[in-house]
C-alpha cells in the first residue's frame, strides 16, 4: 500500500506538470498581445519595403534586358504585350495616370516595325472577359484574336505622356514626341533569350495582386520627335505602373529609404 501510494502521488505530480496555470496563461496573452501590437502596425510598412525592394532591382534588370537583346539581335523584341484592345485601355491595369488610348499613325506604326517590333501580343478587353475565359490578369491575359501584326494598319496603343516620360526617363526640350507604352510579358521575345521570366511587378496596397491586376513594367519607346515620327523606334527606359501614376526605379529607392526611416 505505501510503495502504491508513492506511486499514485509521483503520477498525480506528473500529470499536474502538464498543464498551465492560470498565472502562466495569463502572461503567455498579455506577451502575444503586445507583440501584436509591434507587429501589426508594421505590415503596410513591410508591404511597401517588399514592393520597393523588388522593383527597384527589376527596373534596371528588364532595362538591361532589352538592351542586351538589342545588342544580340540587332532589333527590339516582337510580341511585347499591347495594353490596348480596340480602342480603350484594358480595364485591369493598376493605374491609368499617365496613360492614353491613341492611335498609331502609319509613319509611328512603321517606327516600331522597323525597329523589330512587328507584332504585339493582344490581351482581354475586361477582367470579366478574361474570367470567363478562365486566363490571368498577370501571368495570362492573353486574346490571340487580338494579337497584332504591325505590317499594316493603324492601332491603338498605350502611349504614356510626353512630360510623364521625360521627367522620369529622359529630359527633353522639345514638344511633341511621342512615347508608347507596351508590357513586358511572358509572350516576348526577350523570353528564352536574356531572360527566362518577365519580371513581377509587386504591388504595395489591397487589391494590387497578379489576379486582380496586370503586374508587369512597361517598355517606353519613342516613336516621334517633335511632332515627326522616327524611322526607328528608340527604347528610352522601363517604368511601372501605380494607382496613381508611372514610376521609375528611383522613385521605388526612394520610397523604400523613406520606409526604412526610424
Amino acid at each position: 500500500m505505501k510503495v502504491s501510494h508513492i506511486l499514485a502521488t509521483r503520477l498525480a505530480r506528473r500529470y499536474n506538470q502538464k498543464g498551465l496555470t492560470l498565472i502562466e496563461l495569463l502572461v503567455v496573452l498579455v506577451i502575444l498581445i503586445a507583440l501584436a501590437g509591434i507587429l501589426i502596425p508594421q505590415l503596410p510598412n513591410m508591404l511597401t519595403r517588399a514592393h520597393t525592394a523588388a522593383a527597384s532591382t527589376n527596373i534596371p534588370e528588364a532595362n538591361k534586358r532589352i538592351q542586351e537583346f538589342e545588342q544580340i539581335y540587332f532589333k527590339q523584341p516582337a510580341n511585347l504585350d499591347n495594353l490596348v484592345n480596340g480602342v480603350a485601355l484594358v480595364d485591369y491595369l493598376p493605374g491609368t495616370t499617365g496613360l492614353t488610348a491613341t492611335a498609331l499613325t502609319a509613319d509611328t506604326r512603321d517606327a516600331l516595325f522597323n525597329a523589330g517590333i512587328t507584332s504585339l501580343a493582344g490581351l482581354y478587353d475586361t477582367k470579366a472577359t478574361l474570367d470567363t475565359a478562365g486566363g490571368n490578369t498577370t501571368f495570362n491575359p492573353y486574346d490571340a484574336a487580338a494579337d497584332l501584326d504591325l505590317t499594316a494598319g493603324t492601332p491603338s496603343v498605350a502611349v504614356a505622356t510626353e512630360t510623364t516620360v521625360e521627367a522620369l526617363l529622359r529630359p527633353d526640350g522639345g514638344a511633341g514626341d511621342t512615347y508608347v507604352a507596351l508590357g513586358i510579358g511572358q509572350k516576348s521575345e526577350l523570353i528564352g533569350r536574356t531572360t527566362n521570366e518577365a519580371p513581377y511587378h509587386f504591388g504595395d496596397v489591397a487589391g494590387s495582386g497578379p489576379d486582380v491586376v496586370y503586374a508587369r513594367y512597361l517598355a517606353i519607346y519613342k516613336v516621334a520627335n517633335d511632332g515627326t515620327a522616327l524611322d526607328k523606334a528608340i527604347f528610352i527606359g522601363v517604368l511601372a505602373m501605380h494607382d496613381d501614376g508611372l514610376a521609375n526605379g528611383g522613385d521605388h529607392v526612394s520610397e523604400f529609404f523613406n520606409a526604412n526611416q526610424l
